[in-house]
C-alpha cells in the first residue's frame, strides 16, 4: 500500500535488510526503529552525514549500511514548526545498531528524539512494526536505491567514494 504523506512518502514492504543478524564484516548496520503511536501520520526523514537513508511514519522501521567511523545522524519532519532530532556515533565495522526514534510534542511543534539501544530493547520495538522504504522524496535528493548507504564523516569532507 503506498502512502501520500508530507514530505516524503514510504511504503510497507518486504525488508531489504533484516533488523537482527550479522552485519556484513566491511560495514556497519544501522536500524531505525519507531514504535510510538502517537503521531502516527508524521513522517520522520533520516540522514546520516548528510546522506538520506530512510523515513518512519507510525510504527516502523528501516534499517541501513554505515562506513566504519564518525556518523551524525539527524531526523526530522521538516515542517516550520517541529525541531530535529540528532545523534552521534562511531561506526565499527561488521557491528550492528539500534537507534529509537520518538518524538515529543509541545503545543503542535513535535521535536524528534533519537536514543541508542541494545538489541533487547530493539526486538521489543520492533514487534508489531513495518518496514517502510521511501518511495519520493521533497527537492533535489534521491531516493534510496537498494540498501541505503551512509558514508563516514571524513569521507564525506573528502567527496565521494564507491560503496563497499
Amino acid at each position: 500500500i503506498a502512502e501520500n504523506l508530507s514530505p516524503s512518502p514510504v511504503f510497507a514492504t518486504t525488508p531489504t535488510m533484516m533488523a537482527f543478524g550479522p552485519s556484513r564484516a566491511e560495514v556497519g548496520t544501522v536500524c531505525v526503529i519507531r514504535s510510538s503511536t502517537w503521531a502516527r501520520a508524521v513522517t520522520f526523514v533520516v540522514h546520516d552525514n548528510q546522506t538520506l537513508v530512510g523515513a518512519t511514519k507510525g510504527n516502523s522501521y528501516f534499517c541501513y549500511e554505515a562506513a566504519p567511523g564518525e556518523h551524525e545522524i539527524v531526523s526530522d519532519t521538516f515542517d516550520s514548526a517541529d525541531h530535529p532530532g540528532r545523534t552521534s556515533i562511531s561506526i565499527a565495522a561488521g557491528t550492528r545498531y539500534w537507534l529509537s526514534q520518538d518524538h515529543e510534542n509541545s503545543f503542535g511543534s513535535v521535536t524528534s528524539r533519537l536514543v541508542w539501544i541494545d538489541e533487547g530493547t530493539a526486538r521489543e520495538l520492533a514487534t508489531g512494526a513495518e518496514y517502510r522504504v521511501l518511495t519520493d522524496t521533497p527537492g533535489h535528493e534521491q531516493v534510496p536505491a537498494g540498501v541505503p548507504f551512509a558514508p563516514a564523516a571524513d569521507q564525506v569532507a573528502a567527496g565521494p567514494r564507491p560503496m563497499p
